[in-house]
């Protein structure tokens, strides 16, 4: 009989990101934050915030990867 051993890798837990995107030409004010509700997969209701980033699609996309880097860096117990 051959010997199996179960893994002992740690089981993950599963998590959903919620997620939405637009650009649109022209400027929104950045500090207006405002929030969305979203349905949660257990369906209860949350709340998300969303952020306004202005500058050129090069800019967006380089302070939107840095925006991204800090929520995981603050959820890193995650």
């Amino acid at each position: 009989m051959a010997n199996h051993t179960e893994s002992l890798a740690p089981v993950n837990s599963q998590y959903t990101l919620g997620y939405g995107m637009r650009m649109d030409e022209g400027t929104a004010p950045e500090l207006a934050h405002p929030n969305v509700s979203v349905i949660l997969p257990d369906g209860s209701e949350g709340h998300m915030t969303l952020h306004v980033i202005n500058g050129t699609p090069a800019e967006i996309k380089a302070r939107l990867l840095e925006s991204v880097d800090a929520f995981f860096d603050i959820h890193a117990e995650l």
